[in-house]
């Protein structure tokens, strides 16, 4: 096994600690929050929030263990296997303990809220989400690595949210749920060119392996245009013509403008989450 030279271990260790990426599962639970306030119960609401982080942050390190076995984080100074200063036991230990916190609190919320009929979707999706690094299929490193990922975060996350607050399906729920799964994918495609080297060298089919770089990057841009139309519908409960119609148009065009032809995850994330505070206080307010 691979080993850092000691003086790196110090100078890596701290810079896993990357809170931005965890938008990814804090949006779905911030746009529930302000498309179906008048069901919320908030300590229900902020237990799953917790929840869908600890699952998310218990993927992550089990996916710093694979990647590190496997040799495909040559560019990756942030892992938490450097964390743990190459104690695979300890990484093991943290991982399992923080997924299984976070599965207790989800499954307590279900019970207390009496929904079981959710458990039908979220269960079978946490095990997709586990055989994503940890099992001997790793389907992170097959072609289903981005269909896992865009189905975990819309369905899994934004749709059983959704449900568990309006008690009911609709088409915020739908199209939520498409625009989470389409974000959760164009953020993981833009993470893949960097690494693309070390990804094709460990045998990892990513995206950008199959396809290239410059179609990876394509196929993020187009997601992340999407992503941005299919909130502005789901944080708009009425398009009316009026001034505020033509401004949500005017940040939505302005968004896109924005969108650099090489993205990255921190970018996405950043003007995603600008656009829907924005159109949440829109939402709020009643513009």
């Amino acid at each position: 096994m691979r080993q850092l030279p000691l003086l790196q271990w110090s100078e890596s260790r701290w810079r896993v600690l990357q809170p931005a990426i965890y938008l990814v599962s804090i949006l779905p639970a911030l746009v529930c929050g302000l498309v179906f306030w008048g069901h919320l119960v908030i300590g229900q609401f902020l237990s799953v929030a917790a929840a869908v982080v600890l699952i998310q942050h218990a993927v992550n390190v089990f996916n710093d263990e694979v990647d590190w076995k496997k040799g495909a984080d040559g560019e990756k100074k942030d892992s938490w296997y450097h964390f743990h200063q190459g104690d695979t036991s300890a990484l093991k230990t943290h991982a399992w303990t923080t997924l299984t916190l976070g599965f207790g609190m989800g499954l307590f919320v279900i019970i207390q809220a009496r929904h079981w009929e959710i458990l039908w979707v979220a269960l079978p999706l946490l095990l997709l989400g586990l055989l994503y690094n940890h099992s001997h299929w790793t389907l992170s490193y097959t072609r289903w690595g981005e269909w896992v990922t865009g189905i975990c975060y819309g369905p899994g996350v934004f749709g059983c949210m959704a449900y568990l607050l309006s008690q009911k399906f609709s088409w915020n729920l739908v199209l939520g749920s498409l625009a989470f799964s389409f974000l959760a994918v164009a953020v993981l495609l833009s993470h893949q060119p960097p690494q693309v080297l070390s990804d094709f060298a460990a045998g990892k089919a990513s995206f950008a392996v199959r396809h290239g770089v410059e179609k990876t990057y394509q196929i993020a841009h187009i997601l992340t245009v999407l992503t941005f139309c299919l909130l502005a519908l789901v944080l708009t409960e009425r398009w009316n013509v009026s001034l505020f119609t033509f401004v949500r148009m005017g940040i939505l065009t302005t968004l896109v403008w924005l969108l650099p032809s090489k993205l990255s995850p921190s970018v996405i994330l950043k003007l995603v989450t600008f656009q829907i505070l924005i159109f949440g206080m829109f939402l709020k307010v009643g513009w």
